[in-house]
C-alpha cells in the first residue's frame, strides 16, 4: 500500500463511513462515493431531505420480508449496471415487471471472483519486504508505522472475504434482496416520467455496519499512520528515505495494475436471468413486494410534500383489500330528513400520496396536482369497514392580504402547492359524498381525524356558501370543484384496487 494518495484513501474512507445526509453536509459527497455506495436516505425516520429529486426508492428484504424502505439519489454502480439490462418504455399504460433470477453459471461465476479476491490480498504480502528492509536498517519505529497500516486493510480483508461480505454475489449475501422502484418518479406538485421495476436484485454490501466500522476505523489508522511516518522520515538516513520512496513508488505502480486486473464491482458479471411479467402474472408474493415499493413512493411524497410531513401522520402507509368500496356514504332516510349531523367512526384514511404514487406505478394518466386533494375514508359501520372516495384539505388562517401581481386583485383562494406556517395552525377538512346533493362535512381536531368524528350533513349549495363564508384559505371555492376531486379520489383508488385484485 503506498503513502501516495493516502489522503484520497482518507478522505474516501471518511465518507463511506458517514450516512448519506451527513456525507452531503460536510462535502465528502462525490461520484466515486456514489458509484461504490450509492445515495440513500431512510423514509421510516430521515429529519433532513435532500436537495436533490429522488430517481428511485428501494425495499430492503430478507428472506422475502421487506426490512427497510428507502429514497435513492444516486444509485451505487452494480444496481446502475443491472438497470441499464431492464428495458424502460416510453409510456406507462401497462405495468411490466422485471425479475432478477440467478443465472445458469452464478455459483461457478462466482467461485471463480473469489479465488482471484483470495490471489490480491496473498499478493499484498509483498509489503512485508519493505518491512523486513526497514528492520534489517533498525529503522523499528518507521518499519512499525508502514507495516500497521498494511496490516489492518490486511485483516480486514481477510475477514470480509472469509465471511462472504466482499461481493454481492456470494452465499451469504444470498438471501438478501433489494426491490427497486427507479425513474422519473412524481413528486406532490410535479408529474413523473418513465419508470423501471426491479424485483430481486442483490443488496449493496458495502452498505453494512461492518463495512461502515471498517472504513470508519481505517480512516483513524490512514490518517495515523500518514502523521507518524511523515514526523518519522525527518529523523531517518537518507539510504532509508530513498528506499521509502522508491517503495511508494513501487506501490504505487503495482496498485494501478491490480486495479486493471481486478474484478470491479461496475460490472455485471453474475450472468442475471430478467423475467419480464405483466401483473396478471406474478404470483402473490412478488405482488406484495410491487406495493411494498408503491408505499415506498407514497412515503418518499410525504417527505417533499409542500404541505409537510406532519400532515399525513395519520395517513394509511399500506394498501389492503379489507374493505368494501362504496361511492357514497350511505345515510338512512331519517339522517337525510333531519340534515344535521351524525357520528361517524373513522378507522383510516388513504391520501394523496398513497393514491397518487398508485396511479403513477398503474399507468394511469393523471395530472399531478389533480390528486393533490383526493382521499379515501375508511368508515366503520356496525362490523364492516367501507371505503368511500372523498376529498380534503388543508386550510390556515388566511394571510393578511394576498394580491395578485397581474391582475392588481386580492386571492381569496389559496392555490395548490402552497405551504403554510405549522402544525398548530392547519386544519383538515373532509367532504363525503352521500348521493342526491348530499355532503358530510368533518373537520380534525389538533390534526386528528381518526375515531368517532361529528359530521354535519350538508346540501351542494350550503357547503357552497360555507366555502364562501371567508373561513378558508383553499383551492375549493364552490361544491363542483369538491366533487370533480371526488371523482379523481373514484378513479386513483380504483386504480389502487388493481393492485390488490
Amino acid at each position: 500500500m503506498s503513502f501516495f494518495g493516502t489522503l484520497v484513501v482518507i478522505k474516501a474512507c471518511i465518507a463511506a463511513a458517514m450516512p448519506g445526509w451527513l456525507r452531503e453536509i460536510i462535502g465528502v459527497k462525490n461520484e466515486e462515493t456514489d458509484a461504490a455506495l450509492g445515495s440513500v436516505l431512510t423514509l421510516s425516520d430521515k429529519n433532513l431531505q435532500s436537495r436533490q429529486r429522488a430517481i428511485g426508492v428501494h425495499g430492503n428484504r430478507v428472506e422475502a420480508k421487506e426490512i427497510l424502505r428507502q429514497d435513492v439519489y444516486a444509485f451505487d454502480q452494480s444496481t446502475t449496471s443491472l438497470l441499464e439490462l431492464v428495458s424502460g418504455g416510453l409510456t406507462r399504460e401497462l405495468l411490466q415487471v422485471h425479475v432478477l433470477v440467478p443465472g445458469g453459471l452464478q455459483q461457478e461465476r462466482a467461485a471463480q471472483m473469489v479465488w482471484r479476491d483470495w490471489i490480491g490480498i496473498l499478493a499484498s504480502l509483498i509489503k512485508l519486504l519493505e518491512v523486513a528492509i526497514y528492520w534489517k536498517h533498525e529503522a523499528f519505529k518507521l518499519c512499525l508505522v508502514s507495516g500497521c497500516c498494511w496490516m489492518f486493510f490486511l485483516c480486514t480483508s481477510v475477514l470480509l472475504q472469509a465471511i462472504g461480505l466482499s461481493r454481492e454475489y456470494s452465499e451469504r449475501v444470498r438471501e438478501y434482496e433489494v426491490d427497486i422502484l427507479a425513474g422519473d418518479l412524481p413528486t406532490p406538485v410535479k408529474a413523473g416520467g418513465c419508470f423501471k421495476l426491479l424485483l430481486g436484485a442483490p443488496q449493496n454490501v458495502r452498505q453494512s455496519r461492518l463495512w461502515q466500522a471498517a472504513w470508519a476505523m481505517g480512516s483513524l489508522v490512514s490518517t495515523a499512520s500518514v502523521l507518524a511516518v511523515y514526523m518519522l522520515l525527518g529523523s531517518q538516513d537518507r539510504k532509508v528515505v530513498m528506499e521509502w520512496i522508491g517503495f511508494q513508488l513501487l506501490w504505487l505502480v503495482l496498485r494501478s495494475v491490480f486495479y486493471h486486473w481486478a474484478e470491479g464491482t461496475n460490472r455485471v458479471t453474475h450472468n442475471p436471468i430478467l423475467l419480464k411479467k405483466p401483473w396478471k402474472d406474478l404470483d402473490p408474493d412478488l405482488r406484495a413486494r410491487v406495493r411494498g415499493l408503491v408505499q415506498a413512493l407514497s412515503l418518499y411524497q410525504m417527505h417533499v410534500h409542500p404541505r409537510c410531513l406532519y400532515c399525513y401522520e395519520e395517513d394509511a402507509r399500506t394498501i389492503s383489500n379489507g374493505y368494501a368500496p362504496m361511492l357514497e356514504f350511505p345515510l338512512s332516510e331519517a339522517e337525510r330528513r333531519c340534515n344535521k349531523s351524525i357520528t361517524v367512526l373513522i378507522s383510516a384514511v388513504i391520501g394523496d400520496t398513497l393514491l397518487s404514487s398508485a396511479c403513477f406505478v398503474t399507468g394511469s394518466n393523471h395530472a399531478t396536482l389533480d390528486l393533490y386533494d383526493t382521499c379515501v375514508v375508511i368508515v366503520k359501520i356496525k362490523d364492516a369497514e367501507i371505503a368511500i372516495p372523498a376529498a380534503r384539505v388543508v386550510t390556515a388562517p388566511a394571510p393578511t392580504r394576498v394580491v395578485d401581481v397581474e391582475t392588481a386583485s386580492e386571492l381569496l383562494t389559496a392555490p395548490k402547492g402552497s405551504t403554510n406556517l405549522g402544525k398548530r395552525y392547519l386544519t383538515w377538512w373532509y367532504w363525503i359524498p352521500c348521493g342526491e346533493d348530499l355532503w358530510l362535512e368533518m373537520q380534525t381536531t389538533d390534526m386528528q381525524i381518526l375515531g368517532e368524528r361529528r359530521a354535519k350533513i350538508l346540501s351542494g349549495e350550503q357547503v357552497t356558501k360555507h366555502l364562501a363564508s371567508g373561513m378558508f384559505y383553499i383551492s375549493f371555492s364552490e361544491v363542483s370543484q369538491i366533487a370533480k376531486t371526488v371523482t379523481y379520489s373514484r378513479m386513483a383508488f380504483k386504480a389502487m384496487q388493481t393492485l390488490v385484485l
